[in-house]
């Protein structure tokens, strides 16, 4: 893979629960070799609808002939607003890839969408849409879902993205933006 190619790593920022309606979903714009090109912010509801549309916004940004993948910290953001992989992808042309570093525990999810969600059965078909597959980068499991690419050139992308740890960088400077912009200062782990 090309070092110039560039991906736009997306995370969303922490919230705090039955208090907060919005949190942030920032998406930073990194070159394979982790020089930062741009940075995006945009508001997201907690529990909302509305990941699909804010991601595609992002996209069709200032640097959208310039992103080459999409690549996020899981399918939820902001508790559960979910994004639809397969959606992203077709809108954009462009392969997405979502990484989390603990398989999901889908009982437990489809638990509490049933339980707080009128809507539940289209959050689940979205949860259902690409269950995640287990992979080992850099003897480190991770959970991934993906869509317009293959196994093989996913994992070959976070190796070439993971600078230390197991979460490529540009969902890790992601992470670490948005938790800075609402705590005040960056904390925890991806």
């Amino acid at each position: 893979m090309k070092a110039g190619l560039r991906i736009l790593g997306i995370d969303d920022g922490p919230f705090s629960k039955n208090v907060d309606n919005e949190t942030i979903l920032v998406g930073v714009l990194m070159k394979f070799n982790s020089y930062v090109e741009g940075i995006t912010i945009k508001k997201i509801r907690v529990d909302g609808t509305d990941a699909n549309e804010i991601i595609l916004s992002m996209f069709n940004g200032r640097f959208n002939r310039e992103i080459n993948f999409i690549m996020t910290n899981g399918i939820t953001f902001g508790g559960f607003n979910i994004m639809d992989i397969a959606l992203i992808n077709e809108k954009t042309n462009i392969p997405v890839i979502s990484i989390v570093r603990k398989k999901p525990d889908l009982e437990s999810i489809y638990s509490a969408l049933k339980k707080h969600f009128s809507d539940y059965e289209y959050r689940i078909g979205l949860i259902n849409k690409s269950y995640p597959e287990k992979i080992t980068v850099n003897n480190n499991d991770l959970y991934v879902n993906f869509k317009g690419i293959n196994l093989t050139d996913v994992k070959n992308i976070i190796k070439k993205t993971v600078k230390m740890g197991n979460i490529p960088e540009p969902v890790r400077m992601a992470h670490l933006i948005a938790t800075a912009i609402i705590r005040g200062e960056s904390y925890g782990k991806v």
